[in-house]
């Protein structure tokens, strides 16, 4: 956006010139190739200095990574830097070759007659061109034409319907600005700064668009590192377990339950626990009986830990098929008869979420590898599970009788008091095979990742946030000759450098005012759907995040259109209603 805004402004600025080379001579071909040539070797220039820039944040992303990655990665190779460079020429043809071919239609009559400037371009023709030149970076970075498209065609929709609710909002805020009363230089320069962005809508619309997209990003690392993981878990009970203990074996079972029994609040059952793999699904290897994009599921590559209950588990719940029915003359007598017979099969409980990724039903056969014995089975129900109980869950249950005699080991967890945490000493003592995980510092270390990558994502949203602002510059710097005429008008009318200065403040603070609202709401729609359809919370209000972004927003943008404005405020008046006519 900013290069076509820039582009703009460049080709006005040189259809003087252009007209006055047709005037000696110069045919069309000759224009458009001597000033693409100098857009070239701009563009070239930039590409460089980006394309260094982009070595050190790289490295600076991996400083901010480096404590937690599990390699080293190897250093950049030349194709990143080609990259770079390609992707800035081909923005460059994409956002700016409409625009420059305007200088290929200027007269040379206009060194006599200024109205005869050439029409812009159609806007279906820079859009039509825009985007398929960033839908082609969008594959080429992607690989996949699909999802290059429906990116492409998603983005379109919801920058439409953005554009929508950004111009209400402009609107809204204009009219209560309208509205505002009182003679206070304040109020005057609120009263003026909106009525220079209403001036400018289209292009305050695409400045709004572009910060409120980026303070949402910016809202959203905020909230996932810091809000989401406390609000779920503030929201278990407080007696969830806070600590698992796993490998008890079965000469230490009673021993363990007794030690542990009486000094805890709760404490889950103590599950028996066998390894298992998954080597075949209805007569075939496993990867070839389920869906191509589940032949990489980590429960086909790794051993899944089994065991085998008589009840349904609490926070276990059936949604198809039937639960173990133990009877005299049913199925558990013939397993325990039969249980190595290829012609028997054993009844099993599958965690609904684990068949559906790998295409299984009611009635699919799964053959498990335990030990150097094989276990043909075959689902008979399926579970839905409560994982954010903090009890041990598995993916496969067993009815009793099957795995009883392969090597086991006992899991349980209990939420341990503060005031009883000695007992983890004593049981590290007189328990050492057992491990024991404690849930408060596994989520203390989380927390800590989630800093290192929101930190790494922040650089990056940094990064976005100056592209945002190189737009602003690109529309400063459009719309600086009617800017320096407004300025040199309420000069002549009688306004200071400090009016002038409040003025132009305003306009870009209401701007930033406007990016942060939007950002907000955002935000919060975006939580709330985290927190309905992905971690099963109650969604709730952020009423920091709707003082935060505005007044942030005001602030930043304000200052930054301040401080970028400062040249027009230091020329003469005489010298500011002259660039008005200025091409």
């Amino acid at each position: 956006v900013a290069v076509a805004m820039s582009t703009r402004r460049y080709v006005e600025r040189h259809l003087d010139t252009a007209a006055l080379l047709r005037c000696f001579g110069a045919s069309q071909y000759q224009l458009v190739t001597i000033f693409s040539l100098q857009l070239l070797g701009l563009a070239l220039m930039a590409s460089l200095i980006g394309a260094l820039l982009g070595l050190v944040g790289q490295a600076v992303l991996l400083w901010l990574l480096t404590s937690f990655l599990p390699m080293t990665l190897p250093p950049p190779g030349i194709m990143p830097l080609w990259l770079g460079i390609f992707t800035a020429l081909a923005v460059l043809v994409g956002f700016a070759g409409p625009t420059l071919l305007r200088i290929k239609q200027v007269s040379a009559l206009k060194v006599l007659r200024r109205e005869l400037d050439p029409l812009p371009p159609a806007a279906w023709l820079v859009v039509g061109v825009a985007s398929i030149v960033f839908g082609g970076l969008l594959w080429l970075y992607s690989g996949s034409f699909s999802l290059a498209l429906a990116l492409l065609v998603g983005g379109a929709v919801l920058l439409s319907l953005l554009w929508g609710v950004s111009s209400l909002l402009m609107r809204g805020m204009l009219r209560a600005l309208q509205r505002l009363t009182g003679g206070s230089e304040w109020a005057q320069a609120l009263r003026l700064g909106g009525r220079q962005l209403a001036r400018r809508k289209q292009a305050g619309l695409g400045q709004l668009l572009a910060f409120s997209v980026t303070f949402f990003a910016m809202a959203m690392i905020v909230l996932v590192r810091g809000d989401l993981l406390t609000t779920w878990q503030d929201q278990l009970p407080a007696d969830t377990p806070n600590y698992f203990a796993i490998n008890i074996q079965p000469s230490e079972r009673d021993a363990f339950e007794q030690a542990v029994a009486p000094r805890v609040e709760t404490q889950s059952t103590l599950y028996p626990m066998v390894r298992g793999r998954i080597t075949q699904i209805n007569g075939q290897a496993p990867r070839e009986a389920v869906p191509p994009d589940a032949r990489g599921d980590n429960s086909l590559r790794r051993e899944l830990n089994l065991t085998w209950q008589s009840e349904l588990p609490e926070g276990n719940q059936v949604v198809a098929g039937q639960w173990f029915v133990a009877e005299p003359q049913g199925w558990m007598s013939e397993v325990d008869a039969t249980a190595s017979s290829e012609s028997q099969t054993v009844p099993i409980s599958v965690e609904d979420g684990l068949a559906e990724r790998l295409g299984l039903g009611i009635g699919d056969e799964i053959t498990f590898a335990v030990g150097s014995d094989s276990i043909t089975t075959h689902i008979q129900s399926l579970r839905s599970l409560n994982w954010d109980s903090f009890n041990p869950n598995f993916f496969v249950i067993f009815p009793p009788g099957v795995l009883e005699s392969f090597g086991h080991s006992f899991i349980t967890a209990f939420h341990l008091p503060d005031q009883e945490q000695g007992l983890v000493r004593e049981l590290v003592s007189d328990f050492p095979g057992v491990s024991l995980l404690n849930v408060d510092a596994i989520l203390g270390q989380v927390r800590d990742v989630l800093t290192q990558v929101t930190r790494a994502v922040e650089l990056v949203l940094v990064l976005v946030l100056l592209a945002g602002v190189s737009v602003l510059y690109a529309a400063l710097t459009a719309s600086r000759p009617v800017r320096a005429h407004e300025s040199g008008l309420l000069r002549v009318f009688g306004a200071g450098n400090r009016m002038i200065s409040r003025v132009q403040g305003a306009e870009y603070a209401l701007l930033g005012f406007a990016s942060g609202v939007l950002g907000a709401l955002l935000a919060e729609l975006a939580t709330a759907a985290l927190y309905l359809y992905w971690l099963d919370l109650t969604p709730r209000l952020h009423l920091g995040l709707w003082l935060a972004l505005p007044i942030g927003g005001a602030l930043l943008i304000g200052l930054i259109g301040h401080a970028l404005s400062y040249s027009l405020r230091k020329q003469a008046p005489a010298a500011s209603l002259g660039l008005l006519g200025e091409a």
